[in-house]
Formats: C-alpha cells, sequence, structure tokens
C-alpha cells in the first residue's frame, strides 16, 4: 500500500463517509436524494479530515511506533516525519476548506472547524490527561453525526446518535484505558488516577446514561418505525451492557468491542427507522 495512504488508515477513512451519509439519511430520510451533492462534499471533507488526524497521529506516535506499530509508514522508514506532519496539515486544511468554499450552509464549516480544533488538542495534549482525552474522543467520534444532519438542514434528528456515541464512545475509552493501564506509564489516565474498580464505576454509570438517553428518541418515531427503532436500540443497549460486563470480569478487549458494535447497531435502528 502507498504510505501515504496508509498514514490516512483508510479503514477509518471509508467508515466516516459512511457515519456522514447514515447520518444524513437518519436526518432527512428518504429526502436525502435531494441532497446527493452537499452529502458527497460533506464526505470527502470528513474523510480528509479524520485521514489528516490520522497522519498527525502517527507523527506524534513515532517513536512509540519503533516498539508498538513498527510496520507503520514513518518507524518502517517509507516516509519522513517531516513530510508525515505537512501531509496531515494539508489534508486536514484542505478538509476544513472543501466544506468552507464547498456548501452555502456555514454550519457544517463550523463543527467541522470545532472538530478539527478537538482532534489538534487531543493529538498534543489531551491524549495524555486521560479523562479530558476521553471526552475529547466522545465528542468527536458523535460529531459527525450532528455534523452530518446539518449538511441536510436539519440536525435535530441526528442529536440522540450524537448523545448516545458522545456518552458510549467514553465508557469504552475509559475501559480501553484500563486495558492499556500497564503500559499507559506516561498518562494521567482516570485509572491510574482512581483505581481500576472506581473507573468501572464511572464509566458503567455514563454507559447507563447513553442507554437511558437512547430510548428518548423513541418519541421521534410513530407506527413500524417504532417498533423497529425500540427492537434496534434494545439489542445496541444489550450489547453494550454485555461489553460492560465483559469489561468487570477483566475481559476489557472483548468489553471496549462490544460496546463499539453495540454503537454499529445502535446506528443500524437509527438508519431502519429513518427509512420507515
Amino acid at each position: 500500500m502507498n504510505p501515504y495512504i496508509a498514514l490516512t488508515r483508510p479503514g477509518n477513512v471509508v467508515l466516516t463517509a459512511i457515519a456522514v451519509v447514515a447520518g444524513s439519511f437518519i436526518a432527512a430520510g428518504n429526502n436525502i436524494v435531494d441532497f446527493q451533492v452537499e452529502i458527497l462534499i460533506a464526505s470527502i471533507s470528513a474523510m480528509m479530515l479524520v485521514g489528516g488526524g490520522n497522519a498527525l497521529n502517527d507523527y506524534n506516535d513515532r517513536e512509540s511506533d519503533k516498539e508498538n506499530h513498527p510496520n507503520r509508514p514513518i518507524p518502517a522508514g517509507l516516509v519522513s516525519a517531516e513530510d508525515t506532519l505537512l501531509y496531515s496539515q494539508i489534508l486536514l486544511a484542505g478538509g476544513l476548506l472543501v466544506v468552507l468554499f464547498g456548501l452555502a450552509n456555514k454550519l457544517p464549516f463550523i463543527i467541522a472547524l470545532i472538530g478539527t480544533i478537538t482532534l489538534i488538542s487531543y493529538e498534543n495534549r489531551l491524549k495524555a490527561l486521560g479523562m479530558s482525552g476521553n471526552i475529547a474522543v466522545g465528542f468527536m467520534s458523535g460529531a459527525v453525526f450532528l455534523f452530518a444532519g446539518m449538511v441536510v438542514n436539519d440536525p435535530g434528528p441526528t442529536l440522540w446518535m450524537f448523545g448516545l456515541a458522545f456518552f458510549a464512545t467514553i465508557s469504552r475509552e475509559i475501559i480501553k484505558d484500563i486495558q492499556d493501564l500497564e503500559g499507559d506509564k506516561d498518562r494521567f489516565t482516570l485509572p491510574a488516577r482512581i483505581g481500576i474498580s472506581n473507573s468501572l464505576i464511572v464509566a458503567g454509570a455514563i454507559l447507563i446514561t447513553a442507554v437511558a438517553l437512547s430510548y428518548t428518541a423513541a418519541p421521534q418515531f410513530g407506527g413500524m418505525a417504532l417498533n423497529a427503532y425500540l427492537i434496534g436500540i434494545s439489542a445496541a443497549n444489550i450489547m453494550m451492557l454485555i461489553g460492560f460486563q465483559n469489561a468487570r470480569n477483566e475481559n476489557y478487549f472483548s468489553g471496549q468491542k462490544s460496546i463499539k458494535q453495540g454503537m454499529g447497531i445502535a446506528m443500524l435502528a437509527f438508519i431502519a427507522s429513518a427509512g420507515l
């Protein structure tokens, strides 16, 4: 694979484009066909921003990647650190310019700008501060749906998906911090500060908030759409709660993975209900 493509982590880039389309459909339903150009522009912008963020991550982690990920482009000697930094800056600036000048509605640009500032802050400082970093990741995970809703001029229906992704991601990030506790000697993570047991209590409380929030979206659906939503979101919540239980049983990898899968099921529940 071309090292510059590898720097962007193309799998994540493609998933971001899918999330933009999904968020647009959640907001606009079958009227999504009226926003094809806008969604294309927004998807390109989001892909550039995520790709630029991943390249910036590789630049910042270039020393630790010599041990942890020696096959990544910088430690493998396929691209220089300086070129990677420049490449990330081009992608981040390009992603913002695409949405700024490509869309008449400037609200998506504002969300993209806030997300980019959050991303840069996370990579340069917040990542090492534990809970602040977890909140930043939660915001970035949810912001893509809010961004998509603004692209189709109706962010309201995506607020629930934003909230669900925000809280569930924070819970998942805490569990990931527990999983990585031994190797995170230079980070002030929540588990390092208050211990594993207390961190699990916090993660559980935040996850319960996400679960409770998901059911507050039910009134916006009716008939078959409501039934589809309740079935889908309940399946998603069960998957996430199973993940939390796995984490309590010290299977942290399986726990955080199940929460991520539950978030995916929740997105499908919103998509299916929006189409009915």
